[in-house]
C-alpha cells in the first residue's frame, strides 16, 4: 500500500512538473512572439520614418511656369559650348498669341496643345495623351531644314517627363531621334539605311534643372551632328543622314507636364 502511494505520489508530483514546465514553456513562447512582433513593429517604423527623411531630402517638386525664371540665352552662349548661327528661319516665342489657343506656328499631327502664360511669359504645354508639334514654314506647310542648321528651344520637366525630337528625311521616313529625361538622355541616329549609331548619357541629374526651364539645341553641319544641353555638348556624331525636317514630342502629355518656348532654327 506504501508503495502504491509513493508511486502515486510521484506521478502527480511528475505531472505537476511537466505542467510547470510546459507553462514556463508556453510563457517563453509567448514573450518570443511578443519580442518578435515589436522588432517587426520597430522595424516597419525605422522603414517608414527613412522614407520620409528621403522624401524630405527629394521632394516632389517639378517645373511649374509660373515659379521658374526665364533663361538668360546671352549668358548660356557666351558660357556654353552651344552658338546659333545667324539667319534666323524659324522662331516662335509666341508673341501676340492668345492664351488659351493652339499656336498658330505648329503643326499638331497628334494629341493637342495651347498657349500658356505666366509672369508675362508664354509658352506652349502638351495635352491629349502623346503630342507631336512639327514647325511651319513661312508658306504654312512643315518647315524645311537647309544643309547647315541649328535648331534650339526651352523645355521644362513635369513628373516622369520624356522629350523627343525626331528627324526626319525629304521622303517623310524617320532617321534619328533624342529622348532625354531628367536624368538621362539617349540618341538613334541614321547613318545609311541600314546603319544607325547609337548613344547615351546618364548623369545627366547636376546639368538639367529639375523645376525650371532648361535649354535644348542641336547643330548639323557637313553630315555631322552636335547634341546640346544647357549649353554644354553631350554628344558629336559624325557622317549621318541629312534631315529635312523634325518634330518636337511629349509621351502621356496632360497639360501641366511638358512646356516648351523660345523655338528657333537658323541656318
Amino acid at each position: 500500500m506504501k508503495k502504491i502511494y509513493l508511486a502515486l505520489m510521484c506521478t502527480a508530483s511528475l505531472s505537476m512538473m511537466t505542467a510547470c514546465g510546459g507553462d514556463k514553456k508556453a510563457d517563453k513562447a509567448n514573450a518570443e512572439n511578443e519580442t518578435t512582433e515589436e522588432v517587426a513593429a520597430n522595424e516597419q517604423q525605422a522603414d517608414e520614418q527613412q522614407a520620409e527623411e528621403q522624401a524630405a531630402d527629394q521632394p516632389d517638386v517639378w517645373g511649374v511656369p509660373a515659379n521658374a525664371e526665364v533663361l538668360d540665352l546671352e549668358a548660356l552662349y557666351a558660357g556654353g559650348d552651344f552658338k546659333p548661327a545667324a539667319t534666323v528661319i524659324f522662331e516662335d516665342t509666341l508673341g501676340g498669341e492668345t492664351k488659351g489657343e493652339l499656336p498658330s506656328k505648329w503643326d499638331i499631327s497628334q494629341g493637342s496643345a495651347e498657349v500658356g502664360e505666366a509672369n508675362g511669359h508664354y509658352y506652349i504645354t502638351m495635352l491629349g495623351g502623346t503630342t507631336e508639334l512639327s514647325p511651319l514654314g513661312a508658306d504654312g506647310s512643315k518647315l524645311t531644314l537647309p544643309a547647315k542648321y541649328t535648331i534650339e528651344f526651352e523645355f521644362m520637366f513635369g513628373y516622369d517627363v520624356w522629350y523627343h525630337i525626331h528627324f526626319f528625311n525629304a521622303e517623310g521616313s524617320g532617321i534619328g531621334d533624342f529622348n532625354m529625361w531628367r536624368g538621362q538622355a539617349d540618341w538613334n541616329l541614321a547613318k545609311t539605311d541600314e546603319e544607325w549609331i547609337y548613344g547615351n548619357q546618364s548623369d545627366l541629374s547636376e546639368l538639367l534643372k529639375r523645376d525650371g526651364w532648361n535649354h535644348f539645341a542641336a547643330s548639323f553641319d557637313n553630315g555631322n551632328l552636335k547634341l546640346f544641353l544647357n549649353g554644354k555638348r553631350i554628344a558629336n556624331v559624325a557622317k549621318i543622314q541629312q534631315a529635312a525636317s523634325f518634330n518636337i514630342t511629349g509621351d502621356e502629355a496632360d497639360g501641366k507636364s511638358h512646356y516648351i518656348r523660345s523655338i528657333r532654327v537658323t541656318k
